[in-house]
């Protein structure tokens, strides 16, 4: 492996600007007989986890796993503001994770979270400016430059975007501005370019709880157990706006916390349960605890989620930069969610943005549809962050593409499925030829752990959201 740092200008609308390191670690083959596959992670500001050894050798796992990763280098680096890469805009030491999880220390404690998070997004904000960056210079079009100016720094001619979630949407920039420079694309979890995705989760959320209810109502041991689940999930979020239920949280340090349960934080916790598969499996038991009034899962899952704590890596700044930057008009859409509206309304980007310097956002782009790049767009039939409808409009206005989508699946197919792995072995093989990679046919929908049956548990596998909410 090679590691190096590459310097690209900060902003490029300024010809006095100052430079700005990006973290590179590149992951050599034996034999290299096929194009680099560039890596594009997501987030934003989710970092490339490669500083430590363990970090690195994750790497070197995941290459071993991945028959499609032979014989190619695969180039990673931390996006600019992210993990190693310099200046850093992760802002952890103003983030009280706390603060953002609603979690009090006794129960009769009083805190206005509201303004507290005014605050901390106040004093990370001006932290980075006294530091002389330049805020308005972190969003997808500088990214997309990166991207380009690594390749010519790395001499390659052609090579393969590697996108997952945001990262999809930062590799249909590059394929939109250098074409000519890349042999193929193969996007997970896609994210349009344009797509105002901070106004879209009633209609995400509410599309893959009718999956899930779908599924069980196919099952007849979960139908005959569970009955309707959006019915139940619609009782209970009534209930807990009437009466929110006070939790007790244990962390992994056995120390005592609280949180206050409503119905929008209910719907908060399952939209977030539907990125994993294994997390999905055990929905319906799950709901129908918590309908039964039985928290224990609700706080178990609840307490796992506040003592994880991703601020010391997650680059909040940057986050805030490229989503604020990147702003795109509301959806035209008047559908409406009555048991999500409220939900969907209590989104902080809507205030936060408001306190962030940011730049004018493109508004236009380019049509794909003379594309010639092939293009793969795997996509989780559950998945609530990037919908595969989202997947299927794109795919449609792109010359040259396959969409795959994957039974029972979420967010982030490659490292939830080998399957995924597979599939984008034979496409590189051959990018023309149909996927039928075999593995699809054994693709079925969530084997639900229902309650009484042995070894279930509730416990979600989601440790850190390529998209977060809040």
């Amino acid at each position: 492996m090679t590691c190096g740092y590459l310097l690209v200008p900060e902003n490029r609308s300024k010809t006095d600007g100052r430079f700005i390191k990006l973290s590179i670690v590149i992951f050599e083959p034996d034999r290299e007989r096929h194009e680099p596959v560039v890596y594009l992670t997501g987030g934003p500001g989710q970092p490339a986890q490669i500083r430590s050894a363990d970090d690195v050798e994750a790497w070197w796992s995941f290459i071993d796993n991945g028959a499609w990763l032979r014989g190619r280098r695969l180039i990673v680096f931390d996006q600019r503001g992210v993990g190693m890469s310099a200046p850093s805009l992760s802002c952890a030491e103003h983030y009280n994770p706390q603060i953002w999880s609603g979690v009090v220390a006794h129960p009769g404690d009083v805190i206005d979270f509201d303004e507290a998070q005014k605050r901390e997004i106040r004093a990370c904000r001006d932290d980075l400016l006294a530091k002389g960056i330049d805020l308005t210079a972190y969003n997808t079009k500088e990214n997309a430059a990166d991207v380009h100016d690594l390749q010519l720094a790395l001499n390659v001619k052609k090579w393969v975007l590697f996108g997952i979630s945001y990262g999809t949407k930062l590799a249909l920039k590059v394929l939109e501005d250098h074409p000519d420079k890349i042999a193929a694309v193969v996007l997970d979890s896609t994210l349009p370019l344009d797509v105002n995705y901070v106004d879209q989760d009633a209609a995400n959320f509410d599309r893959v709880l009718k999956k899930l209810d779908a599924d069980c109502a196919a099952d007849a041991d979960c139908f005959h157990r569970m009955g309707s689940l959006k019915t139940l999930v619609s009782e209970i979020v009534q209930q807990l706006d009437v009466q929110p239920v006070l939790l007790r949280l244990k962390g992994d340090d056995q120390s005592t916390s609280f949180t206050s349960v409503s119905g929008d934080d209910f719907i908060e916790l399952l939209f977030n349960q539907f990125y994993e598969r294994e997390a999905i499996e055990t929905l319906p038991q799950l709901i129908r605890r918590t309908a039964d009034q039985d928290y224990r899962p609700l706080a178990e899952i609840l307490g796992y989620e506040h003592s994880y704590d991703d601020s010391s890596t997650f680059s909040n700044g940057m986050h805030m930069s490229v989503v604020c930057s990147d702003g795109l008009p509301l959806a035209e859409s008047s559908a409406r969610f009555p048991l999500l509206d409220n939900w969907a309304k209590d989104n902080f980007y809507d205030w936060a943005c408001l306190l962030w310097p940011s730049a004018k956002a493109v508004k236009v782009h380019k049509s794909h549809k003379q594309n010639e790049v092939p293009v793969l767009f795997l996509s989780g039939e559950y998945d609530p962050a990037t919908p595969s409808v989202w997947a299927e409009s794109v795919a449609r206005d792109m010359g040259r593409s396959q969409l795959v989508l994957f039974h029972g699946v979420g967010h982030d197919v490659i490292d939830t499925t080998e399957c995924g792995g597979e599939v984008v072995s034979d496409f590189l093989e051959n990018p023309d030829a149909k996927i039928k990679t075999p593995c699809l046919a054994d693709m079925a929908s969530p084997q639900f752990i229902l309650p009484g049956n042995s070894g279930a548990t509730v416990l979600t596998t989601v440790s850190t959201l390529p998209m977060a909410r809040r």
